[in-house]
């Protein structure tokens, strides 16, 4: 008999396929091989472009970088002398909660319904973006990143987190939308949220340890717990802390037996030092750190995955005042944190946590760094940073066949071609309408005005 926690995948991605099938079909058969003539190549690493460099495409892989290849009966495109780079990662998106998603989306019995069908045109104004990777951290985005993989849907990559882990009255405890004699019974928001993979409650060192081990059933690649307070959620104040070292603990230990990581939502200085103890690898936000804390992030080797400025933030439509008086407090913190976790080393991410009905502002977080980070540093966090950051889901990874995040022989077919140079004015990623010429994900080709 199927669960009605899977039940509820199954109609998800039934959906997912439905809402995509006339989309994907727009895409023609790819040609066997695609070479790409006549562009400067960054490689996602170096400190500069190779100048007049061909790269050579073979089914859903590089197959060659090199000047002046030959390939018989290979389409051909000429780049104009473009600027050509690796597909974009965010390492901070909520698909699933997409075309602005809020409490009552989320306890109504349409959720699954309306959740599939919002997230197909926003997988593919993401993937418009260039963004041909995303890492979602807390959602039912699975069944869809898999249908996205079998050509059903358009849209990028996906490595899923599944279902956040929170605890009672935390960031994702969703029950608490509703009258308090409807929060716990089989029915319930707190229990819906959990069937649609959006958030499991867990309190306690065996409630986490389950949580965990159920996200991972489902298929997540890594997981995503709920350490301290958050913005879009009323009962959690920024200063809140989530979980205990030892129930983080157990999250850590349930990921690691199955050779993947957890990452953490947290602000505030006491969540991300419970954290660190405790073995979290990433640190979701982290606005509020103080410089002893970014210092032991550093000594320890936990990302700063995904710290972002999203534009629209005080614009959701659902938010009340108490929401807008969080919000502001975090983005007052976003100018202080970054110098800190540069001056100290802190691997850092591209993440802009731009869901909701904010997507179409991803890209501008961007400008946001560009008062602390070179066009060449940003671009890199965006790339082969980012791909080191999602390769820590290990064994768990579903795109671990090929390199990510790099332009080179044997990785992944994601390429972009800018007019322009990225690496001297970051502007020119930002205008993707006029500047992002050719997209190719996968070997494929989704947008080609050159």
């Amino acid at each position: 008999m199927v669960s009605k926690h899977r039940m509820v995948g199954i109609v998800m991605a039934a959906l997912a396929v439905l809402a995509g099938a006339a989309t994907a079909q727009e895409q023609e058969e790819p040609p066997s091989q695609i070479l790409i003539i006549n562009v400067n190549v960054w490689d996602g690493t170096s400190a500069a472009a190779a100048a007049n460099v061909d790269v050579l495409i073979e089914g859903d892989k590089i197959k060659t970088v090199a000047s002046g290849i030959e390939a018989s009966g290979a389409q051909v495109i000429d780049g104009g002398g473009g600027y050509l780079i690796p597909g974009l990662i965010d390492s901070h998106q909520h698909i699933m909660l997409s075309k602005g998603s809020g409490p009552d989306d989320i306890i109504n019995a349409k959720a699954p319904f309306k959740m599939a069908y919002d997230a197909i045109p926003q997988a593919r104004t993401m993937l418009m973006m260039g963004i041909t990777t995303i890492r979602d951290t807390g959602g039912p985005s699975i069944e869809l990143g898999a249908a996205i993989d079998a050509g059903l849907v358009v849209g990028p990559r996906i490595y899923s987190c599944g279902a956040m882990v929170s605890c009672t009255s935390g960031h994702g405890d969703f029950g608490g939308l509703a009258a308090p004699d409807q929060m716990q019974y089989p029915g319930s928001s707190a229990w819906w949220s959990s069937a649609m993979q959006l958030a499991t409650l867990a309190d306690g060192e065996a409630e986490v340890r389950k949580a965990t081990r159920y996200a991972l059933a489902m298929g997540a690649h890594q997981i995503k717990i709920m350490a301290g307070g958050g913005v879009a959620s009323l009962k959690d104040p920024l200063e809140s802390v989530g979980y205990s070292e030892a129930e983080m603990r157990s999250a850590v230990e349930a990921a690691e037996d199955y050779d993947t990581y957890v990452c953490a939502h947290a602000y505030n200085d006491e969540s991300v030092q419970r954290a660190i103890r405790a073995g979290v690898k990433d640190i979701v936000h982290g606005h509020l750190l103080s410089e002893e804390t970014i210092k032991m992030m550093a000594e320890n080797g936990v990302w700063l995955g995904s710290l972002s400025e999203p534009y629209g933030l005080m614009d959701v439509p659902w938010f009340t005042e108490e929401n807008r008086a969080k919000g502001r407090t975090v983005l007052e913190g976003y100018a202080k944190v970054f110098p800190l976790a540069k001056k100290y080393g802190v691997k850092m991410g591209f993440g802009t946590d731009a869901a909701s009905v904010m997507v179409d502002t991803i890209l501008l977080e961007f400008r946001a760094r560009s008062r602390f980070f070179t066009p060449l540093e940003q671009l890199k966090m965006a790339t082969s940073i980012n791909a080191e950051l999602c390769r820590m889901a290990n064994s768990r990874d579903p795109y671990k066949a090929a390199e990510l995040g790099v332009v080179k022989e044997g990785a992944w077919a994601d390429v972009l071609i800018y007019d322009g140079n990225p690496l001297e004015d970051i502007e020119v990623v930002i205008d993707y309408a006029n500047n992002l010429k050719l997209i190719v994900k996968d070997g494929k080709i989704y947008k080609n005005t050159l």
